[in-house]
């Protein structure tokens, strides 16, 4: 089976110095747990839509392409192309493709967009929540439409989306409004992904997809990574959630002051919550429904997982890091599901994807 997870914040913690190659105590991933993982490609993500690291946004970006690059060795593989996934599956290596999630990162520069094509991307989120000046993000869609410097995508907002079709790289709709949406929607020529979205028919937040968003992407024959974030797939979390941090207020307000910098203080109260936020976390069945309804809504076909490790304060009750992404294969048996569509969902369904947009 070749599984396949879309979405991964881990390299937030290598820049702030943590060494990923070894165990590691906190977080869902590192590299060893990786390895002894059923993932077979993880996709890491430059994320830079709030500057931690003071360098700017296009420098800070190449300076996590540099970390990454830093953790190859013999069983790992930054893949370039469909065929160097292919190949290195055949071998046993671990892949570690990289994405961009928000377009800060070109800084309004198409030429800065080429120097990360030329470096190897596997796909371009033109937001995070924060909206830019081309393109406008779900969050701000939502809760500040009338601050937006541009509502949807303007000229060079389509000419990213062109670019990147040119260029065989993947564009992921998770973070962007519905206005940035069809947008994308009336200019794509090749499939599109939502790397990490779940359904917001299930739990209505902004971050979701709704069923006529489902549909068009089924008809771009793209794919969902359904994400099992709580606060995504339940909802009534969210309630529970602060309830539960108002009890610990004072933890995370000691956590806080005994960091630095910003990027310190958010990844130390990850990790917190991380452990903290088991006790009232829902059961992993209630992920599953996501997948359930997306199967049933547009086909097996349409169907992948984008589990956020590391850029989550909390998974489903009882499942802790990398190492039990096993739990989804388990469930989806328990379901009904056969070995083919188990293997589709797990990660034969991006490579179909990639086929696409290969042609």
């Amino acid at each position: 089976m070749f599984v396949a997870d879309l979405h991964n914040d881990l390299v937030q913690r290598i820049m702030i110095g943590e060494d990923v190659t070894k165990s590691t105590k906190f977080g869902h991933t590192d590299i060893p747990r990786l390895k002894k993982s059923i993932i077979d490609l993880e996709v890491l993500i430059v994320w830079v839509s709030d500057d931690l690291q003071g360098l700017g946004f296009f420098e800070t970006a190449k300076k996590m392409y540099d970390k990454i690059y830093d953790l190859i060795d013999d069983e790992i593989v930054i893949p370039n192309s469909l065929s160097e996934i292919l190949e290195a599956k055949s071998n046993n290596k671990l892949l570690l493709p990289i994405a961009i999630e928000g377009g800060e990162a070109i800084e309004n520069k198409i030429e800065n967009l080429h120097y990360f094509i030329e470096r190897g991307i596997f796909y371009l989120g033109p937001t995070w929540n924060h909206s830019l000046d081309w393109v406008s993000s779900a969050y701000d869609e939502t809760y500040n439409k009338s601050k937006l410097k541009c509502y949807g995508l303007n000229d060079f907002g389509l000419e990213v989306i062109k670019t990147c079709e040119e260029n065989k790289v993947l564009i992921d709709v998770s973070h962007i409004g519905e206005k940035s949406f069809w947008d994308i929607v009336s200019v794509s020529t090749k499939p599109f992904i939502a790397s990490h979205s779940s359904a917001y028919n299930l739990c209505p937040h902004f971050r979701n997809l709704k069923n006529d968003q489902i549909i068009a992407i089924k008809e771009k024959k793209g794919l969902i990574g359904i994400n099992p974030y709580p606060f995504f797939i339940e909802p009534h979390f969210e309630k529970k959630a602060k309830e539960f941090k108002n009890k610990i207020f004072d933890d995370i307000k000691n956590i806080e002051n005994k960091n630095k910098t910003k990027a310190e203080k958010w990844l130390s109260k990850q990790h917190y919550m991380q452990k903290k936020f088991n006790s009232i976390t829902p059961k992993i069945d209630v992920f599953i429904d996501h997948i359930d309804y997306v199967v049933k809504l547009v086909g097996i076909d349409y169907v992948g997982i984008g589990s956020d490790y590391d850029g989550l304060d909390c998974l489903p009750h009882n499942w802790k890091d990398c190492e039990d992404h096993i739990l989804i294969v388990e469930k989806l048996d328990s379901r009904g599901y056969k070995h083919k569509e188990i293997e589709k969902v797990m990660g034969n369904n991006i490579l179909r994807v990639l086929e696409e947009i290969d042609c």
